[in-house]
């Protein structure tokens, strides 16, 4: 995510501070005369789909964040404290907000919708809970359930097709 556009940075190249702890900036940023210069050299790292790329252990740091996020997520969807003692605590209940009140919403291309979007679903994913506080779990992973059963539906349908074109060539 670049700093100064909030856009997420998913294809082409990001400009990567190797000093700052987590500081990119986008293409489009770094070519803007108008945008303010980072104080520090950026390398131009490439972007998009290295998923195969990624050393163990990066993945495990991956994989750490998302759990990370998935607690604080859960966290501010249940915290009714104004003065939360957890440092990302109002940050996610402001992201959420956002995406609540948002009028463009992740379809109409919000980056900030998508992460949270991504976030929602990666939880929904992983949840069991039966009345669970996160906004929007429950109609999400009834969503997943339909989607299943309508590629279960399409599956059974290909195989008794299948099968009946077996059974007809073997008459």
């Amino acid at each position: 995510l670049h700093k100064f556009c909030s856009r997420e940075i998913l294809s082409g190249k990001r400009y990567h501070c190797p000093t700052c702890a987590d500081y990119d900036q986008c293409y489009e940023c770094i070519s803007n005369p108008n945008v303010p210069r980072h104080q520090h050299p950026l390398t131009a790292i490439p972007v998009g789909n290295q998923q195969s790329a990624l050393t163990e252990e990066q993945r495990k740091e991956r994989q750490r964040s998302i759990q990370l996020h998935m607690t604080l997520l859960l966290h501010a969807s249940t915290c009714r404290s104004t003065k939360c003692t957890s440092a990302n605590c109002a940050k996610m209940k402001g992201l959420l907000k956002h995406g609540s009140q948002c009028k463009i919403k992740a379809n109409g291309g919000c980056q900030v919708c998508k992460r949270i979007w991504a976030l929602l679903q990666i939880h929904a994913r992983q949840c069991k809970q039966d009345n669970c506080p996160v906004p929007n779990c429950m109609a999400i992973r009834e969503r997943f359930r339909q989607l299943t059963l309508q590629q279960q539906a399409m599956d059974d349908r290909r195989r008794q097709a299948m099968n009946g074109a077996y059974h007809q060539q073997a008459r």
